[in-house]
């Protein structure tokens, strides 16, 4: 019997992963969690990027809406020579590097072997960057972590922010929601990816509008961050379950969360 994955990424971003989990002999099913709205139509709405040292973007969702933005806008001109790019984790900075806009030097993030994906890290690879950041443009959605430019704040360095969409619980078709519950009440076993704890909220959510609870609580989970797998925790504890959740932590990217959901796939119920 065939182990089913539940992706939960916006939409776009579950096909290719599915392929493979289908190609190792697993069962994926793409029901995204949130729903991405777009705040700004207009390409000119976008600030200049040669008015800032750096911009940073939160996740690959603002780097896409905004390279589309950016290629929409009058009179768009190279790409500034002194504007350096930023992204929280390798993952999310591979459409930097795919638009040939900017030098592939001007691209930051993390390390994906030897660092976190996350702003914290971030952070440090910008710490021998600081004398030359006055300005810093962070993109992101309606709402965040504040932490990167509270830190970029302390340091003197002059902040703005471009919300460029809303997060919003995605809609769920009757014919998912009712697949989703035949697949958690079957003796098969389930694996959920989740990339946020905005993500965890919005499915938990559906699963306690459909029942679920208690069959959510025996599944396998792979998550991209310590930050997700704690709110997961605290969202199952909530339900009463007294046995560990079994969690997996990985990098963002395609390869380990592949990996990673193998591995919980292949491993016996009492391992």
């Amino acid at each position: 019997m065939k182990a089913s994955v539940v992706l939960t990424r916006p939409q776009g971003k579950n096909e290719q992963l599915g392929r493979r989990l289908q190609a190792a002999g697993l069962r994926p099913i793409a029901l995204p969690a949130l729903s991405l709205t777009p705040l700004i139509q207009d390409g000119d709405q976008l600030p200049p990027p040669g008015d800032y040292d750096l911009i940073v973007f939160v996740s690959s969702g603002a780097v896409a809406m905004y390279l589309d933005l950016l290629a929409r806008r009058t009179n768009q001109g190279a790409w500034p020579e002194r504007t350096m790019v930023a992204t929280v984790g390798r993952s999310s900075a591979q459409p930097l590097y795919d638009s040939g806009l900017m030098q592939h030097a001007h691209i930051l993030h993390p390390d994906p072997v030897t660092q976190d994906q996350d702003s914290e890290a971030l952070w440090s690879v910008l710490q021998p960057l600081r004398h030359r950041l006055e300005r810093v443009l962070i993109i992101r959605g309606e709402s965040g972590r504040e932490w990167l430019g509270a830190q970029c704040e302390e340091a003197g360095i002059d902040v703005e922010r471009l919300a460029l969409y809303r997060r919003t619980r995605a809609v769920w078709q009757p014919g998912q929601t009712q697949q989703l519950s035949e697949i958690m009440v079957s003796p098969e076993l389930c694996v959920f990816l989740l990339t946020s704890g905005e993500s965890a909220d919005a499915v938990h959510a559906h699963i306690r509008q459909l029942g679920l609870e208690e069959e959510w609580a025996k599944c396998r989970f792979v998550v991209i961050h310590e930050r997700v797998a704690c709110r997961l925790q605290s969202l199952i504890g909530a339900s009463g379950k007294v046995e560990p959740t079994v969690i997996k932590v990985c990098s963002p990217c395609d390869d380990a969360i592949f990996h990673a959901i193998v591995q919980l796939a292949s491993l016996k119920e009492n391992s």
